[in-house]
């Protein structure tokens, strides 16, 4: 790293830390986690992005590219059309009936204890997904940077991050992304253009590639998608942000707009990691592959953007889910089943020392599971295995539906898919993700018919029940 990097990056730092400061929030729940209701179209469309595309995307995407060839790419194709999905069928419907967290969908239909259970599961996925798998990212990138410990510099990025998201909530998330949005894709497009050119391009990456790069190993492919692109339906950051639109149109339009560029991104991580596997050593460690090529093959300054690009996409993912998850104790927990009649300044407070317990609980499953992929696939195993088919049921469905119902599917989904995977069972070579979304599935087929307390609900009903 030469002067002039540096001088870029800490530049990059500072500005994030000053906007931040800028855009203080008021006392008001509504300003502090969804901007008030007041995002304009071009930036939603950039914290979308910046948010999306994380270090996960940068290192874990790119890591695997290198490892395993184009094993993401039916992830990017599911994760499309999730896109283009959500943008006909659910942004302008979320933004019309209002709210803080995807868990009160759930309460909505099925009544407070479930909106409870299944915001704190919501909250464990974006503690994994945010500030823990960010966590490891930047770490990463500071260990090769700077040559620290890996663990401080995990430590280092956290309290940045933590700086501007407690000052500042969704509306210094959103300003910081569109900052964070124009390194990022800058960085991207410089890194992978530089690493294929080098790398000889299809003919180079040909030549050196073994066969099994260019075939796509289902098993791989299926938890890939399970863990990244499946969570999209019911993510709570998704959803914050159809909630903060100004309106239900540009809910609409913003993720309609998203899901061309993120879908370039993901396939431009995905040639990096091709590149890569010809320009590193067969033993880098596959977080480090995007890092290693900024530092080693990308000529002065453009380095330091860059590096820029690498913080940007972890720093504005973890300060995402940072928020959200603590809003998920604010609104799904705490307001919900502790505290009703909870002001507005008390549901600030409550969030704000949610954001702080999430960022260092984050931290600290960083330290114990240093792997991307594995914190990513775990803290989405619950949320997804037990949520995602009870809340599209309720969001989509207009028969019956039943509270007994969703709290067992939610339960039992959930809970044996996080057995699963802990203790590493499989069957039919499919992700543990995949029996709890059937599990679910099944109990809610069968149990709603003939539940006693089964009534016919809309998801647009005001008062949870």
């Amino acid at each position: 790293m030469q002067g002039l990097d540096w001088i870029v990056i800490v530049i990059y730092a500072v500005f994030m830390i000053l906007i931040g400061a800028y855009f203080k929030t008021s006392a008001s729940m509504e300003d502090y986690a969804v901007a008030d209701k007041k995002l304009g179209l071009s930036v939603l469309v950039a914290t979308f992005l910046a948010t999306g595309v994380g270090g996960g995307v940068l290192t874990g995407s790119t890591g695997n590219g290198f490892a395993s060839g184009i094993v993401e790419l039916p992830k990017l194709l599911i994760l499309f059309g999730i896109n283009i999905f959500m943008a006909i069928f659910l942004a302008k419907k979320m933004r019309n009936i209002g709210g803080f967290t995807a868990p009160e969908m759930l309460g909505r239909v099925y009544g407070k204890k479930c909106q409870a259970l299944g915001g704190l599961f919501c909250a464990i996925y974006q503690m994994g997904s945010g500030p823990a798998m960010q966590s490891i990212a930047l770490g990463s990138c500071l260990h090769l940077l700077l040559g620290v410990d890996m663990k401080l510099g995990m430590c280092i990025g956290m309290a940045i991050i933590l700086i501007y998201t407690l000052s500042s909530g969704m509306w210094g998330v959103a300003m910081t992304d569109y900052i964070q949005f124009v390194f990022l894709t800058l960085g991207v497009v410089l890194t992978a253009a530089i690493s294929f050119t080098k790398a000889g391009c299809w003919e180079g990456i040909a030549a050196t590639a073994p066969a099994g790069h260019f075939t796509l190993d289902l098993s791989s492919a299926v938890k890939i998608l399970c863990a990244t692109a499946l969570p999209v339906l019911i993510d709570g950051n998704r959803y914050a942000r159809f909630f903060a639109a100004k309106d239900a149109n540009t809910a609409r339009l913003s993720n309609l707009i998203v899901a061309f560029p993120q879908l370039m991104i993901g396939f431009m991580a995905m040639i990096m990691g091709l590149s890569a596997m010809v320009l590193l050593p067969a033993e880098t460690s596959k977080d480090m592959v995007f890092a290693t090529l900024l530092t080693t093959y990308l000529p002065v300054g453009i380095r330091g953007i860059c590096v820029g690009a690498l913080m940007a996409a972890i720093m504005s993912t973890a300060d995402s889910y940072m928020l959200t998850g603590a809003t998920n104790v604010s609104v799904d927990i705490y307001k919900n089943l502790i505290n009703p009649k909870a002001s507005d300044k008390q549901m600030v407070m409550v969030t704000k020392t949610s954001v702080l317990v999430i960022g260092l609980l984050g931290l600290g499953f960083a330290i114990l599971v240093p792997d991307i992929m594995s914190v990513w696939t775990l803290s989405s195993t619950a949320y997804v295995g037990g949520c995602l088919i009870p809340m599209l049921y309720g969001i989509f469905s207009g028969k019956k539906k039943s509270y007994m119902a969703a709290l067992i599917a939610i339960v039992c989904g959930g809970g044996f898919a996080v057995v699963c995977e802990l203790k590493k069972l499989v069957w039919f070579n499919l992700p543990p993700i995949v029996y709890g979304i059937v599990i679910s599935g099944i109990i809610m087929a069968v149990i709603t018919p003939f539940a006693p307390d089964a009534v016919e609900v809309s998801i647009e009903k005001q008062e949870v029940r």
